[in-house]
Order: structure tokens, then C-alpha cells, then sequence
């Protein structure tokens, strides 16, 4: 018998015609909770998000604004599917306006991996250490799609993620040891339109600028955290706040750090001197306190991660290094081969 009461696990529920049965919780946040459900007819598993009514009354307009976060979130995940990249998909979605406390699912693919965070611990710990970390493998393999994604996203959506997390990322692999992300969890995305998208006059915060809700969060750029309106610059910050992260072996940065504007510039060979200094010079760039300062754009980020990992990738464990190193070990200089013609 089904129910028509909200998700018990161990239960069956139908949402939008099609029935789930539902496994187990996946995650517990402040407005949702996510369940993994299992498709009736053919058994494949699904993410359901419901939301939590209650948790969604604004105290300063005396309304409830759960809609308008519903709406977001499926209008900006199905957008961000769009693109021809690895995504999140919405499969079905359902509001039940007409019971005494209304209930809100939206069923997602099910993303089959791991998050971020959990991915990272097993990869450092198999680098052994600070010194031995492949930087270039997950620049190439883990950022360098993330910003092909933010571009679409910008370039043809004109939606801001402002959510990069730990836990906000999933990692897939494959048999043969590929492994790529997926950018998850588009409830605080916004679409801003192609004339704000990449409006970033200096100075930013200013009484003239429009406002949006206040983000607090680790690693959120000062515009989001003091709630000015997102541009891709604010994106920008996030990845490079998620690079920081990767570079000093799993540090972020805490509010109780920033005791002044140049406090939000992040300097990952602070913490780690064993990472080269091109690799700590992007992240100070995407980390400039005024929007202006960062890079101007997904592409600009692009270009400077290939230098990276085409240029200036040091082989720290000799381990790694081919018959005839292609790098000096402490310059990173690159070696010419006695096999190249003079």
C-alpha cells in the first residue's frame, strides 16, 4: 500500500506518477533531506530531495518561500543538463499544494560515487604526503571539467552555482582508474542574465549594487558572504577556495582568518612549500578580494590551470619520474632531451 504521507524510509512513495521505494537517507541539511529510492518499474536508483515546508517561513516577510526555492532549483539543475558535460538530471518533480502541510520532491539521477571530500582523503593518503601530491592529474581530471561545466553555465545559462563544496562534488570512476566530477546541488544557484552575469565595477559592495541573500559559508567570496548579487567572478572564488583546499592537503580557509580585505586572498604555499609557485599565483588571483582583480572568466581560468599542468608540473616523487625526466626535480625547469635534433 503506498503512502501519502511524507518519505519513511522503508516505504514506498509515488512522485509524479512513478513509484520509489524508498533505501535509506543520503544526506540531512537545513531546508531538505535526500533520500535513495529505488524505481518500482525498473529498479534503477534515484536521488528524491524533499523539502522541508516549515523550515522555509522568512521572518522578515511573515511568508513562506519555499516556491521560489523550488522553482530555482529545478529550473537551474535541468539548465546546467543542458550542457554537454557530465551533470545532475531532474527526472521528475512534484508539489501537493492541497494537504494541510504541503510537501515538495524533486527526483534526481542518482550520482553513483563518491563526494569530494572522501575521494581526496583516499587520493592524498595514496600520494603519501604533502610532497608527492599529483597536482596536475587532479587539475587536468577534476578542475579543468568543473570550469568547462561554469562556462557553459555562464556563458549560456547565466546561472551562478555559489555552492562549491567538499560535499557539493561527486567523484566517478571507472574500472580503468579514470575518475571525473559532478557538480551537485543547485538549490542556491541563481540565475542573474547576460547583463549582471559579468557586471564587476570597482569597488563592488557598494550601496548602489543590487543585494541578494547573504551566504555564509566556508570559502565564499566576500560578495556572497555580505550579500551583493553573484556574478561569475563569485564562481571563480569558489573553485579556487576548492583548489586551495586540494593544494595544502585538505586545509580551509575559517572565517576566524579574516581579519581584513587581503585576509580572503588565499596563499596555498603558506601552508604547503612544497607546491610550485605558478600553482599558488592562480589561486591568488581567483581569490582577489574585488571581483574585478579575478580572472574575467571561465576561460581565462582555463587557460591559466593548462599552463599548470602543460608547463610548470614538477615530478616531486622520483617514483614518477620516465627514463629521461622532462623537469628539473627543484626548478621545474624543463630539461631539453639528448634525443631532440639540435
Amino acid at each position: 500500500m503506498l503512502t501519502d504521507m511524507p518519505i519513511t524510509v522503508g516505504k514506498p512513495i509515488t512522485i509524479d506518477g512513478d513509484t520509489y521505494f524508498i533505501e535509506r537517507i543520503l544526506d540531512i541539511g537545513g531546508l531538505s533531506r535526500v533520500y535513495l529510492g529505488i524505481n518500482q518499474k525498473n529498479q534503477e536508483k534515484v536521488a528524491i530531495k524533499e523539502f522541508i515546508y516549515q523550515n522555509f517561513y522568512n521572518k522578515l516577510t511573515h511568508e513562506n518561500d519555499i516556491d521560489d526555492f523550488f522553482d530555482n532549483e529545478v529550473i537551474n539543475t535541468q539548465a546546467q543538463a543542458r550542457s554537454p558535460y557530465k551533470t545532475m538530471k531532474v527526472l521528475h518533480y512534484e508539489k501537493r499544494l492541497n494537504l494541510e502541510t504541503p510537501e515538495y520532491y524533486i527526483v534526481f539521477s542518482y550520482i553513483e560515487g563518491k563526494t569530494f571530500l572522501d575521494f581526496y582523503r583516499e587520493f592524498i593518503q595514496s600520494c603519501r604526503g604533502l610532497a608527492h601530491l599529483d597536482l596536475a592529474s587532479i587539475v587536468r581530471y577534476i578542475f579543468l571539467p568543473l570550469v568547462d561545466l561554469l562556462d557553459y553555465c555562464h556563458n549560456q545559462e547565466y546561472i551562478i552555482h555559489r555552492d562549491f563544496s567538499v560535499k557539493n562534488i561527486m567523484i566517478q570512476t571507472n574500472e580503468e582508474g579514470d575518475f571525473w566530477p559532478i557538480l551537485i546541488d543547485w538549490g542556491v544557484s541563481k540565475y542573474v542574465g547576460p547583463e549582471w552575469i559579468y557586471f564587476t565595477p570597482k569597488p563592488y559592495m557598494t550601496p548602489e549594487m543590487p543585494r541578494d541573500i547573504p551566504i555564509n559559508q566556508k570559502g565564499a567570496p566576500p560578495e556572497i558572504k555580505f550579500g551583493y548579487m553573484p556574478t561569475a567572478a563569485s564562481d571563480i572564488y569558489y573553485l579556487a577556495h576548492l583548489m586551495y583546499f586540494v593544494f595544502t592537503g585538505g586545509i580551509m580557509r575559517e572565517d576566524s582568518e579574516i581579519l581584513s580585505d587581503e585576509s580572503y586572498v588565499l596563499s596555498p604555499k603558506d601552508v604547503n612549500w612544497f607546491i610550485p609557485d605558478g600553482y599558488n599565483e592562480v589561486v591568488r588571483k581567483m581569490t582577489q578580494y574585488e571581483p574585478a582583480d579575478r580572472p574575467k572568466n571561465m576561460k581565462e581560468v582555463r587557460n591559466m590551470l593548462e599552463e599548470l599542468v602543460n608547463i610548470q608540473h614538477i615530478h616531486f616523487d622520483f617514483e614518477f619520474f620516465m627514463l629521461e625526466p622532462d623537469t628539473d626535480e627543484l626548478t621545474g625547469e624543463r630539461i631539453s632531451s639528448s634525443k631532440e635534433p639540435n
